[in-house]
């Protein structure tokens, strides 16, 4: 009885060991342009769990016939001498600098495996070199092979083997149709869209040009991205001065990370009138109640031309036009805020090219601007200030109103103001600072500023007093101090001279009860102030007070020159 039990273990035991060796799964193969790849499995053979892969190959289900034994070198430079020997067939590979190869190499002998490599395991010199890929060049075409590959340990055993599915050169892979989609060529730059439908997409490509009348490698920068079922491969180059001016011929060789190659593209011509043929596409306008604004978008058929777009704008349909803004040439959208209540505006667009050039203008788009529902009323704020700083013009805005969400400035000739671009938020402050650094010099004459509360979509307020541009020349005096009265305190403001690389460095702010000329003694507040404000929370309702700045140099010594504001403080 044990002699049978004994004998049924020995009989298990050998079955299990011969599924072992020749019940693994296929070897993975597949086909190159001038041979068969053979892919062993990700042990690598280098002495750690295996000491070298046995390849053999079967011409149309014959014997097996030894082709090759592989493993890993021994040392790194032999490594390099078999990355370099492997990157011949693999030619457009990138292979990292020797510090990391070296480190590469290190990681993947101690560890004995490609997990480690991440993604340098898909390199295909690197994968040769370490012995975890053969590419069998000796394969002919026309005849049916098949591969053995035995996983050898070091004491020289088969731990187990595998056997590929039946395989053939030559191999044509198919990839969807490229065609030519768009392009641009002016005295600097070539661009070139490609793009196909469907989903097996070419992963990689080549871009070639006509030299001579002979297809040559277009050298320049190339990408390729997908949007949904259709994929984009885009050329890009400095356009050489010998060619500026001819026609140019183009198309893309298609191919798989194996390297064998589809149907190339159509021959593109590129020619220096492609920009003037470019156009507007899907433009919309429409009025944003939430942002208090018109929004104008499109979208230009070779946007790589593109330097500028121009946003051009009228209370007429067909005449009065000027231009509002000049828009990136990486925006699709602007938004104008320049608007009036009750009022139809008239807009079109135009691209100036990266070549100085202009398109012919999109179609006029219309917006109405409906009124406003004045759920909330709104007081007006005060314009307290507005002054010539270094930087542009500044305004020193009260509020006026502890619900107002946002304030809109306008600028130009009296009576004839229209509003700036800028739409500043409260964020609950009582005064609110803005310098326009949009003014040139000579355009401050005769300029009158003014301003209004808005809570977008529900409610705005009626327009402050309108106050000229006050012109200030020295850079060195304080240009405006002023202080009002802000939730029980008394808050001061006063121009910014420290910040301005003068001679002055800070600031001291005192105090006294009364008026200017009052006898009382001057208290002082702060010192060394290096900001252009401050909060006095200790004044009391009811009482008048008046306020002295004083600047400081960088070594703590007072100026002579003061400057004075009275104030009665009430909640």
């Amino acid at each position: 009885m044990q002699k049978s039990i004994r004998s049924i273990l020995s009989t298990l035991s050998l079955i299990c060991m011969y599924t072992a060796v020749t019940a693994q799964a296929p070897a993975t193969v597949k086909q190159g342009p001038s041979g068969i790849f053979i892919f062993p499995g990700k042990e690598i053979p280098s002495g750690k769990t295996l000491s070298a892969y046995k390849i053999e190959r079967s011409e149309d289900s014959g014997k097996w016939k030894k082709i090759a034994e592989i493993k890993t070198p021994a040392g790194f430079n032999d490594f390099t001498k078999a990355v370099d020997a492997a990157k011949l067939y693999f030619p457009s590979q990138p292979i990292p600098a020797t510090d990391k190869l070296n480190q590469l190499y290190q990681k993947a002998v101690l560890t004995g495996t490609t997990d480690s490599l991440k993604g340098m395991r898909l390199l295909f010199p690197i994968r040769v070199a370490l012995g975890v890929m053969f590419y069998d060049t000796s394969a002919k075409k026309n005849i049916a092979y098949q591969y053995r590959v035995n996983s050898i340990i070091s004491s020289g055993e088969v731990s187990h083997s595998s056997v590929s599915d039946t395989i053939s050169l030559p191999f044509q892979v198919k990839f969807d149709t490229i065609k030519y989609s768009e392009s641009s060529y002016n005295n600097t730059s070539v661009f070139i869209k490609w793009k196909s439908f469907g989903k097996n997409p070419a992963p990689l490509f080549m871009v070639y040009k006509f030299r001579y009348g002979a297809p040559v490698v277009a050298r320049g920068k190339v990408s390729r991205y997908e949007m949904n079922d259709t994929t984009y491969y885009i050329y890009m180059d400095s356009a050489i001065i010998n060619e500026v001016g001819k026609d140019l011929q183009f198309f893309v060789s298609p191919f798989d990370h194996f390297g064998n190659s589809g149907q190339s593209s159509q021959v593109a011509v590129i020619t220096k009138d492609n920009f003037n043929k470019a156009v507007f596409m899907r433009n919309h306008i429409e009025f944003m109640p939430k942002l208090s604004g018109v929004q104008v978008c499109w979208h230009f058929s070779d946007p790589y031309t593109v330097k500028t777009v121009e946003i051009y704008r009228s209370e007429k349909e067909f005449a009065g036009f000027r231009k509002l803004a000049d828009a990136l040439s990486t925006d699709t959208s602007y938004l104008d805020q320049q608007i009036w209540p009750e009022k139809t505006y008239y807009y079109y667009l135009q691209v100036v090219a990266k070549a100085g050039r202009r398109t012919k203008q999109s179609e006029v788009m219309m917006a109405e601007v409906p009124g406003i529902v004045m759920r909330q009323k709104l007081n007006a704020p005060l314009l307290r200030q507005v002054s010539v700083v270094k930087s542009g013009v500044r305004l020193l805005i009260e509020v006026n109103d502890s619900v107002a969400t946002n304030l809109r400035i306008y600028r130009g000739p009296k009576g004839g103001m229209v509003a700036l671009p800028d739409f500043l938020e409260t964020q609950n402050a009582a005064v609110i600072a803005f310098t326009d650094s949009t003014l040139a010099p000579g355009d401050k004459k005769d300029v009158f500023y003014a301003v209004r509360n808005e809570i977008p979509g529900a409610g705005i307020s009626s327009l402050s007093e309108e106050m000229p541009v006050e012109k200030i020349s020295d850079p060195n005096e304080v240009e405006y101090f002023y202080a009002f009265p802000s939730k029980g305190k008394i808050a001061l403001y006063w121009d910014d001279v420290a910040n301005r690389k003068s001679s002055y460095a800070s600031y001291t702010l005192a105090r006294k009860y009364g008026p200017a000329n009052s006898r009382s003694p001057l208290m002082v507040l702060a010192e060394g102030l290096t900001n252009s404000s401050f909060i006095d929370e200790k004044s009391q309702d009811g009482n008048q007070y008046t306020y002295e700045l004083r600047l400081a140099d960088k070594t703590g010594n007072s100026g002579e020159k003061s400057y004075k504001v009275t104030i009665l403080s009430t909640r």
